[in-house]
């Protein structure tokens, strides 16, 4: 039986550890250690950090593993880029592994591509709040200050004056590992995301999709739908998706894309060559009616697989479990009966473990997803559906969770 190694055991994973056992392949699972959920699907585990390249190289090359892929998390892309290259397995490159994770490269290559983008400058840590104060009025404000090394929205402030620059440094300082960091216009307009499949360097598959967003340091995704835009703002989305796949050199597999549309103009934020999370697969698997964990197992092994053209009629939403405060699991309750558009009720927190007070996506505690009816019936019964999961914590209250404006719906 081949191998397959997957990067990281989180709840992101634990789809593509599932569907690489379903289709045959022995599944090694590398993460440190921790209580995450993948361990428990995984044929065979390695406590291995997944940025250790070296290290996973090893691993891939002692077990001669035919793929090596992960989802939901830029931290493991730049090592899989690396070990791809080392043993000539399919997938991304080094370089290309270095231009989806380093916001310097990245920012660098749609620049050399002419994908259009917000205007930018790379800063050294070292050089203090008097040199971030400098660039950031020659950009002029409102501005977003970035770690070039982070994910899941870590490190990333908005700047709307001087006076919130030395908190915007600190929140990088305890969010990056390098020595630079990126300040870039804040452009104000409608942000989106999308979700592109490449085959031979083209994106034969393509969902923007609207973000439903919690605003802390910065604007977070707690949940996403689907379809957003007119066709113009999709075409346009798609011309510099295609623009930024080719400058970072995707040539196959799943890709996930921050955008934002002013004016008619679409500007791509950041590109990650990996499928997004947030449930983004599984509404991308509704909307076009696959299974998109299949299609991404699949091209990781160097197949050449069947996509449609055309979505299916069918709205989609999904919205995270965002808890408002911090505390310790004792008891989870899923509700008994929810509404027939709701295809998905998930609470990823177990009986011991550690609520988040939400500030990133990484802090969720499960997830809500339906589809089938018109937009705000989805949103109310994904609403209900997350009010129906109560959590008790073991210092006596209950969980319950943030909802944002558009689940706060008058009752009819």
């Amino acid at each position: 039986m081949d191998n397959v190694l997957i990067l990281g055991a989180g709840i992101y994973q634990v789809p593509l550890i599932k569907t690489a056992k379903r289709l045959g392949y022995r599944v090694i699972v590398a993460s440190i250690p921790g209580k995450y959920p993948g361990f428990e699907y995984a044929d065979e585990v390695s406590y291995t950090d997944i940025r250790d390249k070296e290290s996973l190289l090893e691993l891939a090359r002692d077990h001669n593993v035919k793929a090596v892929l992960t989802a939901g998390t830029d931290v493991a892309i730049s090592s899989i880029g690396y070990i791809c290259e080392k043993l000539g397995l399919p997938g991304i490159n080094e370089d290309t592994g270095l231009k989806v994770t380093d916001k310097i490269a990245m920012k660098e290559a749609f620049r050399d591509g002419g994908v259009a983008t917000a205007r930018f400058e790379f800063v050294n840590l070292d050089d203090g709040i008097d040199e971030a104060m400098k660039v950031a009025e020659s950009i002029g404000y409102p501005v977003i200050f970035k770690a070039i090394d982070s994910s899941g929205s870590r490190g990333i402030t908005k700047v709307f004056e001087p006076g919130e620059i030395e908190g915007a440094l600190q929140n990088i300082r305890e969010n990056t590992r390098s020595e630079r960091y990126l300040i870039e216009e804040l452009i104000v307009g409608t942000e989106f995301g999308t979700q592109a499949f490449v085959q031979d360097g083209q994106v034969v598959l393509f969902m923007p999709h609207g973000d439903y967003l919690y605003e802390g340091d910065t604007a977070v995704p707690a949940g996403h739908y689907v379809p957003f835009g007119t066709t113009s703002m999709e075409e346009e989305a798609r011309k510099e998706t295609q623009l930024a796949i080719q400058a970072v050199g995707i040539n196959d597999g799943a890709a996930n894309i921050d955008a934002i549309e002013r004016d008619g103009k679409v500007y791509i934020i950041e590109i990650g060559a990996r499928a997004g999370a947030t449930c983004l697969p599984e509404l991308v698997s509704a909307r076009f009616g696959i299974d998109y964990y299949d299609l991404i197992v699949r091209k990781a092994l160097g197949e050449h697989v069947d996509v449609p053209s055309e979505c299916l009629d069918v709205n989609v939403c999904a919205m995270l479990l965002c808890p408002d405060r911090p505390g310790v699991v004792s008891a989870v309750h899923l509700p008994e009966k929810v509404a027939d558009t709701v295809t998905e009720v998930t609470c990823d927190r177990a009986p011991g473990a550690v609520m988040r007070h939400f500030r990133v996506g990484p802090d969720r505690s499960g997830h809500v997803v339906a589809s089938g009816a018109s937009l705000a019936t989805l949103e109310r019964d994904v609403r209900d559906a997350m009010r129906g999961v109560v959590v008790e914590l073991e210092a006596g209250d209950c969980e319950s969770w943030i909802m944002p404006a558009w689940v706060e719906l008058d009752d009819e």
